[in-house]
């Protein structure tokens, strides 16, 4: 469970995560190999997109995924982005479990194995430093009362 796991947050190596990311990209399409390995990752995880528009959803994952690092940083953009996506993401909007978040950093994880060339044990750990923080963050909403997303 997520909420059992503790992030080892110490010194992330961004400028690593980020070139490492653009390897990816440069190698292939990293978001639509994230969303092939992750929608069969679960079977409760496809039915949640089926009625998504997947191009839209590449492009705003990519930015997430940018949004998300920054808030590792602990840029204030990053923040404001992350307490949105707490809120979109909490059992009263889309409902999604803190379990489920799992799901998504391996696919990611393996979706970058794939296409980044120098994804080694090392870089790994800095990605999921990184994303583990946003995606605690995160998870920890779930619970929360809010207002329903626009």
């Amino acid at each position: 469970q997520l909420s059992k796991i503790t992030w080892e947050c110490g010194k992330v190596e961004f400028q690593e995560i980020r070139t490492s990311m653009g390897r990816a990209i440069t190698h292939g399409d990293v978001f639509g190999r994230f969303y092939e390995i992750f929608l069969d990752s679960n079977p409760k995880i496809r039915p949640m997109f089926s009625s998504v528009d997947m191009e839209k959803q590449k492009a705003l994952l990519r930015q997430g995924v940018n949004l998300a690092l920054m808030f590792a940083e602990g840029r204030a953009i990053g923040q404001s982005a992350m307490n949105r996506l707490r809120n979109s993401h909490s059992k009263s909007n889309s409902g999604i479990e803190p379990s489920m978040y799992r799901y998504w950093l391996d696919s990611f994880m393996k979706a970058l194995a794939e296409l980044d060339p120098d994804f080694d044990a090392k870089l790994e750990k800095e990605w999921r430093a990184a994303l583990g923080k946003a995606i605690s963050h995160i998870a920890g909403g779930y619970d929360e009362a809010s207002t329903k997303s626009a």
